[in-house]
């Protein structure tokens, strides 16, 4: 007897059955691939929607420099503008009260005619230059100035405003009277008698 390949039928069926899994495990295989591949996608578009958030984000970062760098820029020529402003009023006002002093007949017409440029600020607030100038104006604009006044104690004389003097009480209505305010009337009333 020769014996040949006999087959089991139980081979068979095995062998079936793992085509079948073979087929079912080509399938998920088919969808894995599937999914990777949709996942692929997605991320590349997450990764375009990042990049574009990205740079409108630093578009944004760019302006908002650009605007503060500029308001910082407007601060600092606003502050300088008004320190410069500031000094000049109060150069201005000691200008007035020293021309005063020296006799101006109107001492902010003499600051306005007078040339300031040449008086700084010097390290201790005081302003340099200012009473020179003011002298020189007086000497070569002399009509503007006459006697510079005198104080009171230079006269001989200090006399003060006499002090104020009380005014005169109103009437009183007891009857358009508040209870409380009654009450203390006729209290301050029976005690002065």
């Amino acid at each position: 007897m020769s014996e040949e390949n006999p087959v089991d039928p139980n081979m068979v069926r095995e062998l079936e059955r793992a085509r079948a899994d073979i087929k079912a495990i080509r399938a998920e295989l088919k969808d894995a691939h599937a999914d990777v591949d949709r996942a692929r996608k997605e991320r590349d578009g997450f990764k375009g929607q990042l990049e574009t958030q990205k740079n409108a984000f630093e578009a944004q970062l760019a302006e908002a420099k650009t605007a503060s760098e500029k308001a910082t820029a407007d601060h600092e020529a606003a502050l300088t503008q008004l320190k410069t402003a500031g000094e000049r009023a109060v150069m201005e006002a000691q200008a007035e009260t020293l021309a005063t002093r020296l006799g101006a007949h109107n001492p902010a017409d003499v600051v306005r005619l007078v040339d300031l440029s040449a008086v700084k600020r010097g390290e201790d607030g005081k302003f340099e230059g200012l009473t020179e100038a003011l002298e020189a104006a007086k000497t070569e604009r002399a009509y503007l100035f006459g006697e510079p006044p005198k104080t009171g104690a230079e006269q001989g004389r200090t006399i003060t405003a006499p002090a104020p003097k009380p005014g005169a009480s109103e009437p009183v209505n007891a009857r358009t009277m508040d209870g409380k305010d009654y009450e203390a009337q006729k209290r301050q009333f029976l005690a002065s008698k």
